[in-house]
């Protein structure tokens, strides 16, 4: 069934033509990927599409009663609201039937006694429909979808009061990504949404797209995550957009294969052409003039096959690194902290010449400020940095800064190095820095170009210690790819934070985890990591997409150690100076909290199973089950509350305090 139809689209800036009668059609469950060189128009198309940009000519028609979500790349996002009432109000629509709901219940209280049944029944079906509304809505799930979803994209309890207003620009696009997912729209648009995500939430987000019931369109650069979640790719290229099925490898595989038979039906038709070119020459003038005049017609009815265009691309590489000593970089009892949050603790690292180490963790947990600390720009609290002899780093950082916003792109090269003005046009060229761009402004630059600037910069001081902070963010994927070709050819070392799992996997060999102020290091690529972890994970009982929720702050009922207050779903856990209060001492009721004790941990226990099972994205793709766990959740969740009373009244010596029996299922 078609959810959305978009016909003979044209769009132009100026003179620039952007799209040029782009067709295309969506439906009810596709799962498609927008790909194509920065600046090719997926964002136009995208605005387009949800009705944010005009288009010069052609239509797009949206299937009635259907809603489309738009989630722009850098979404500028102001709300007076904390994040919870702001995640709230995706759900006035559920809300507004639940007060009919309410409404329609008394109104039917008062019509058993003075109306008739056929009152009643009118009211009974407004009744069922409202609360066919209300499910369908998300009424009855609606807190924990919130917390699902803002948990599976990074945040945490303690975030849940804060105003939207006071979250940084990247925690502000996620509450963007974060509400409409919740809303669940029947077609989403997402434009790039893992820019501000870490690995954690990119892989959580891949899951709930795998579950998601209705249509997506997404911009990505992120290979990994296009393979993960569609199985259509439209690749936009010269104005027109082109479609593929299957995932981005498979798309990889069909281009080819389309392009090299699109080189070899260009030769076989030139070699013609030239055939028929040297008859038409030969005999054109002599006895066989009928035949070259014939052959001279067929030239010109003759539909003309383009030769493969090759695409503007990095053309990038390293110089030969000088050779540095055996050991690259020593890291000795390293430790560092913001106030009293501990990123690393008495860390010790040794690199040697030529290894390759990759950083992952969640936003935050230190992976830029331990690259600082090795670059020499950060003094640890504690601990030692020596640099191998010889050694020349080269640095890259994500804030792109280091650059002369008043100077042009041809200053910022040509005033570095002893070289003439074409020598240096001409580097500047295998970054995509053609004609008069060398003379933009630096400040007027794109990410994109920025990043292209500073890695043809990295490239002059020829370093033989790469520190690379996040090199791939606005980068295309073509860009990536030779970004990730000059690096593997890279003979120095290099030491890479990075969300890219793609890049990852094709310049490290291995893998540094930072998470929770505890690091550790696994042999192997980014592939070789998640397997590990998958394991670990599996031996702990955890499904494999589980997060660490002590690292990350996304647990659903995990239990509180001894002694301090869980402070999360307002659960309270009672206390082990309370448990140990009447330890020695014969007490009535010591038998009583023995009971009580049980209970709680046998109720946490369930309590985190089900907590596990919600925030799973494929719980979502059947509605019943989801319901059903919802609602057992809720619960053993009010059973819990009732057995924490319990306890703290029997704790507290109120000997004849009541003690019920608690059921969850009751």
């Amino acid at each position: 069934m078609s959810l959305l139809a978009i016909k003979s689209i044209r769009k132009s800036y100026g003179a620039e033509a952007i799209l040029d009668g782009v067709t295309l059609t969506v439906s009810a469950r596709d799962r498609i990927g927008l790909i194509g060189r920065n600046g090719s128009g997926k964002t136009t198309l995208l605005r387009i599409i949800a009705g944010q940009e005009e288009s010069d000519s052609g239509s797009v028609e949206l299937a009635s009663g259907r809603v489309v979500g738009y989630l722009a790349q850098d979404a500028q996002y102001t709300s007076g609201n904390t994040l919870m009432d702001e995640m709230l109000s995706a759900f006035t629509g559920a809300f507004s039937a639940g007060e009919e709901m309410i409404r329609l219940e008394q109104e039917m209280a008062g019509a058993r006694v003075h109306q008739s049944e056929a009152a009643l029944e009118r009211l009974m079906r407004k009744y069922s429909a409202a609360q066919e509304e209300f499910e369908r809505l998300g009424g009855y799930d609606h807190e924990v979808r919130i917390r699902t979803t803002l948990f599976g994209l990074g945040f945490r309890e303690e975030d849940l009061g804060k105003t939207v207003d006071t979250l940084s620009g990247g925690q502000k696009v996620r509450v963007a990504l974060a509400k409409m997912l919740v809303s669940e729209p029947d077609l989403m648009l997402l434009d790039e949404p893992t820019n501000h995500l870490d690995l954690a939430a990119v892989e959580w987000l891949e899951q709930y797209l795998k579950s998601f019931r209705g249509a997506f369109i997404v911009v990505s650069h992120d290979r990994y995550f296009l393979d993960a979640t569609v199985d259509r790719i439209w690749d936009l290229e010269d104005r027109v957009v082109r479609e593929y099925s299957g995932n981005y490898t498979a798309y990889l595989a069909q281009r080819e294969f389309l392009r090299e038979r699109q080189e070899e039906e260009y030769r076989r038709q030139q070699e013609k052409i030239q055939r028929l070119e040297a008859y038409i020459r030969r005999y054109k003038a002599g006895n066989r003039t009928t035949m070259a005049q014939s052959r001279e017609k067929m030239l010109a009815r003759m539909e003309r096959v383009d030769r493969p265009k090759e695409g503007a691309s990095l053309k990038v590489s390293f110089a030969k690194a000088a050779r540095s000593g055996r050991l690259a970089v020593v890291l000795n009892k390293v430790s560092m902290k913001f106030g009293d949050r501990v990123l690393f603790d008495s860390l010790d690292l040794s690199l040697e010449r030529g290894e390759r180490l990759g950083l992952v963790g969640p936003n935050g947990s230190g992976k830029t400020t331990l690259l600082r600390i090795i670059a020499g720009e950060l003094r640890p609290d504690r601990g030692t940095v020596v640099m191998g002899e010889n050694i020349v780093p080269g640095v890259f950082w994500q804030d792109l800064g280091g650059l002369n916003d008043d100077g042009t792109v041809l200053d910022e090269v040509y005033l570095g190095r002893d070289w003439t003005t074409g020598e240096a046009r001409s580097y500047l060229a295998r970054f995509l820095f053609r004609g008069d761009e060398v003379f933009k402004l630096v400040g007027a630059l794109s990410g994109g170009e920025r990043n292209r600037l500073l890695l043809a910069k990295l490239m002059l001081s020829a370093p033989n210690l790469l520190l690379l902070d996040e090199p791939t963010n606005h980068l295309d994927i073509e860009s990536r790819h030779a970004l990730e070709q000059a690096v593997s050819e890279f003979d120095g070392t290099v030491i890479c934070a990075s969300h890219d799992r793609y890049f990852l996997d094709q310049v490290a060999n291995m893998i540094l985890e930072i998470s929770n102020g505890r690091a550790r290091l696994y042999k192997g690529n980014y592939s070789f990591y998640r397997e590990k972890k998958a394991q670990e994970a599996e031996a702990r009982g955890e499904p494999e997409h589980a997060r660490d929720s002590e690292a990350e702050g996304i647990g659903w009922a995990k239990r509180a150690p001894p002694g301090k207050d869980a402070g999360q779903h307002g659960v309270r856990r009672p206390s082990g100076d309370a448990l140990g209060r009447r330890r020695g001492k014969p007490d009535p009721t010591a038998a009583v909290l023995a009971r009580l004790e049980r209970e709680i941990e046998e109720t946490e226990e369930r309590l985190a199973s089900l907590a596990s099972e919600l925030a799973s994205g494929e719980l979502y793709a059947d509605g019943e089950r989801a319901r059903e766990v919802v609602l057992e959740h809720r619960r053993v969740q009010e059973c819990l509350d009732a057995l924490y009373e319990d306890w703290e009244r029997a704790a507290s010596g109120s000997h004849g305090a009541e003690v019920r029996d608690h059921d969850p299922q009751s």
